[in-house]
């Protein structure tokens, strides 16, 4: 029950800017349960990025706002859910080649390491990254 990822918000709206945000990692729920998460926290008004399950035997995520994080906590606990937390960047960017290298450049040449960088093409012309580093903020501020 597991997942290739191809991003989806559940509005329908793609995220325009960069900033951090909380990766919910879930283990291996198939693409129901995964849903169902995602409408029980958005009818606590936390907004998800779905990452859908192909039954790969790993485990998948949401994406959430950092505010949300308290709400969602409590929305897993009242499901019986765990899921592990990591503080990410999430940028846009041209889906194009080199625009992640070039990203992940920057964030080297400031003397950041880079432990974590995943890519989704959203469009023919935009995709998410996200980016774990040893130091977020400062990783933010390097991309900007």
């Amino acid at each position: 029950m597991d997942f290739y990822i191809s991003l989806l918000h559940l509005e329908g709206e793609y995220m325009d800017a960069n900033r951090l945000v909380v990766e919910l990692f879930l283990e291996k729920p198939n693409f129901k349960e995964v849903s169902t998460v995602a409408k029980a926290l958005e009818a606590e008004g936390v907004k998800t990025i779905l990452m859908p399950p192909e039954d790969r035997e790993i485990n998948t995520h949401l994406v959430i706002e950092k505010l949300d994080v308290p709400k969602a906590r409590k929305k897993l606990k009242e499901l019986g859910l765990k899921a592990v937390e990591k503080e990410v960047v999430l940028i846009t960017l041209a889906n194009k080649p080199g625009t992640m290298a070039e990203a992940a450049g920057r964030i080297s040449s400031n003397g950041i390491n880079l432990v974590y960088a995943f890519s989704v093409a959203m469009t023919p012309t935009l995709s998410y990254v996200l980016f774990g580093t040893a130091d977020n903020e400062a990783a933010l501020k390097a991309l900007k």
